[in-house]
């Protein structure tokens, strides 16, 4: 009876182990066509040779098209180009027909900074469909600038829809990952737009930190004379542009000016209200500090609160980076003491030139450098599409 029992189990066994080895029907959707083409439901059965979606999907696509920018890094990358000589190396735009659809993921419009580079694409917008170009633009942005799940779910949104191509500013190096992934497999060109990179998207374009950082830090050595005590308020740590920023202004002085001191490196998360908590710390513990350097001009325009009820403006330098128009009108008011102008709608801008470029099929640079410049009471004026060299679009014929 035992005997029997015993066998009875092991063939249980055997039935369950051979029933959970089965292929199982994951019941979604399969990608048919080319990028733009619907969505089709395939509800065919896998035969015994059938390559799962992923394993057929990663023949057609390199998983990190941009590992060569990875390994030197954006920021010090020797293939990157700036904006004037792209155009100069690829001329006019591709002559493009049919319907477009582009995305801009941005990161969050309560920063004046991403509501000027959306300015920017939607004035593309026009200006293209005033050309008579059939195209939309979809812009969106997270919550706020920790909301890294709010912004995958908009990308999530814009594969889904099989837009032509797809333009984003990551909230951080890794949070739009999976989405971008599924991109990939769609065949959905992207590009980076001043951010986090990854070298999962080939394309990258946006302000060079580093040198804005270096910018920065020169401009406050000379105001201040070559000696003195400052300090840096970071942005959110895991994303590049602040760690950029406050390295590059932290090394250059290491480097170059011996007689500073930073006396403090302080995360405020890219807000206002917590710049200013720092920046009022800072004045009392710091009598003797001489300037601020912020990593974007939100958290300026908090420290500069904190010097102006400290009773300190002009005693204290207020740097900010952006170039944003609340920034611009505190420089022309006498407030802040200056910033480093990014020129944010004109890389929303241009930005929509450059997905063109991509769409059109040229060979554009994996990373273009967009221009910056230090705005003080001297340069508050200087004209800005003479720097950048903007010249409007211009197609082939």
């Amino acid at each position: 009876m035992k005997k029997n029992i015993a066998i009875l189990v092991c063939l249980i066994m055997i039935i369950s182990l051979f029933a959970c080895a089965q292929p199982a029907d994951n019941g979604g959707a399969e990608y048919v066509g080319e990028p733009g083409d619907e969505v089709v439901e395939d509800d065919t059965v896998a035969d015994d040779d059938t390559v799962a979606d992923d394993d057929v999907a990663a023949d057609d696509f390199d998983p990190l098209p941009a590992a060569a920018v990875a390994e030197q890094g954006f920021n010090h990358y020797d293939g990157a180009v700036t904006y004037p000589e792209l155009r100069a190396m690829l001329g006019a735009i591709p002559a493009l027909d049919g319907e477009i659809t582009i995305g801009f993921t941005a990161k969050a419009f309560e920063n004046e900074f991403w509501r000027q580079i959306a300015d920017g694409v939607e004035a593309a917008e026009q200006e293209l469909r005033d050309l008579g170009l059939d195209i939309t633009i979809d812009v969106r942005a997270a919550a706020d600038e920790g909301d890294e799940l709010g912004q995958l779910a908009v990308l999530n949104d814009m594969v889904t829809r099989r837009h032509t191509g797809i333009m984003m500013s990551p909230i951080a190096d890794g949070n739009l990952l999976p989405g971008v992934e599924d991109a990939q497999r769609a065949g959905i060109p992207m590009m980076v737009v001043n951010d986090a990179f990854m070298p999962q998207i080939r394309n990258t374009w946006g302000a060079w930190h580093l040198e804005g950082a270096e910018l920065a830090a020169e401009w406050v050595y000379n105001q201040i004379g070559g000696s003195g005590q400052v300090a840096i308020v970071q942005g959110l740590p895991v994303t590049e542009a602040a760690r950029i920023r406050t390295d590059g202004f932290r090394e250059w002085m290491e480097n170059n000016a011996p007689d500073v001191e930073i006396v403090g490196i302080q995360n405020a998360d890219w807000d206002r209200l917590k710049a200013r908590e720092v920046a009022d710390i800072w004045l009392m513990q710091f009598p003797d500090l001489r300037a601020i350097y912020a990593n974007n001009d939100t958290m300026a325009m908090g420290v500069l609160e904190a010097v102006i009820e400290a009773d300190r403006l002009g005693e204290v330098l207020v740097v900010g980076t952006d170039g944003t128009g609340e920034a611009l009108d505190s420089i022309r008011a006498g407030q802040l003491s200056a910033t480093v102008d990014n020129y944010p709608f004109f890389m929303g801008l241009i930005g929509v030139e450059i997905m063109l470029r991509i769409l059109g099929g040229q060979d554009v640079p994996m990373v273009i450098y967009s221009p910056q410049a230090v705005i003080d009471a001297d340069t508050i004026d200087m004209d800005a599409t003479e720097l950048i060299g903007w010249e409007g679009f211009e197609f082939a014929d």
